[in-house]
């Protein structure tokens, strides 16, 4: 079957209380091997009801879709819209003898056109069934840092794919990357520091300062279409070929919470300057501290005082083998 039909023969319908009987019977089916693998019984969709089947499907935000493959339903998916542009994968099967096909992946495709208002999907997967995870993965999805253990053969992983756009700064970019900034100051780091400091932070962090960054550093914008509503920027440490430095790593207050600035921090741990670094740094804030230490950054010498800026300074050492 060429890809073309393979993609026609899939099929997405949207459930109704009708079907519950029917989602709850394949889901019982697809996931009934992982539980005889797991014995997750907290967790395991295999002993949910199929009065859960049912309010998934009442929800408001939520939508219930039976996968169909050559006009026989083999499997289902729910999207669930957490928040403003935020929806999540949970669950999703596909029937044991329809696996291995290619249907998953075609479905997962559809189900993420059908929302283009979404700006970050998530969903959790069994860390221990690889397979799945590199099916996430080859779908664009990235982990997302978070991570539960079920049982002691068992964890769930997060994974995330966020929707927005990463390219080199620009010089027609600098104004909206300043007023990115400055709205970070006065809308979300003023919940830590004095008025007077963010009042100083304003009035140096301007259109300016922002092209002498990008003149020594690998300055990123992260759009969402024509929107920036991202910034990230990676340097060397004074001029070192072994350390590097991530700064200005900003996304605009009203998308806080949806993984961009995850996305950020990927990014520039890709760039050639991350990669050739055996140390990098990060002058972090008081409100973005915790941020960076789930990446691995420590405070830099076991030092965990504000420096003269009213930063604190992490670093993170890498290992080449």
């Amino acid at each position: 079957m060429t890809g073309e039909v393979m993609t026609e023969a899939v099929e997405l319908v949207l459930a109704t209380e009708k079907e519950a009987e029917l989602l709850h019977q394949m889901k019982y089916s697809a996931f009934l091997p992982l539980y005889e693998k797991y014995h997750d019984d907290e967790t395991s969709p295999v002993k949910e009801p199929v009065e859960t089947v049912i309010r998934s499907i009442q929800m408001e935000n939520s939508d219930y879709y039976l996968i169909k493959f050559q006009n026989e339903f083999v499997g289902g998916v729910r999207i669930v819209e957490k928040q403003e542009g935020v929806f999540s994968i949970s669950p999703m099967f596909i029937l044991p003898e329809f696996q291995n096909q290619g249907i998953g992946y075609i479905a997962l495709q559809k189900v993420l056109a059908l929302y283009p208002q979404a700006i970050t999907w998530r969903l959790a997967t069994i860390l221990q069934e690889k397979r799945d995870c590199h099916f996430y993965e080859k779908c664009g999805f990235y982990r997302s840092g978070w991570q539960k253990e079920i049982n002691d053969v068992m964890d769930v992983v997060g994974y995330e794919k966020v929707l927005v756009a990463a390219r080199s700064f620009c010089e027609a970019d600098t104004e909206d990357v300043a007023k990115l900034i400055i709205r970070n100051f006065k809308e979300v780091n003023s919940k830590d520091y004095s008025s007077d400091a963010i009042d100083e932070l304003v009035k140096t962090h301007d259109s300016e300062w922002v092209k002498g960054v990008a003149g020594y550093a690998n300055m990123y914008v992260f759009c969402l279409g024509e929107k920036i509503i991202g910034v990230g920027s990676i340097s060397s440490f004074w001029g070192s070929e072994t350390e590097s430095i991530l700064l200005t790593v900003f996304v605009l207050p009203e998308f806080h919470g949806k993984g961009i600035g995850r996305t950020i921090i990927r990014t520039l741990e890709q760039d050639e300057l991350f990669k050739r670094a055996e140390r990098v740094e990060i002058p972090a804030s008081i409100t973005a501290v915790d941020f960076y230490r789930k990446f691995g950054y420590e405070f830099k010498n076991g030092v965990k005082e504000l420096d003269q800026e009213g930063l604190y300074r992490l670093e993170k050492y890498r290992r080449f083998s």
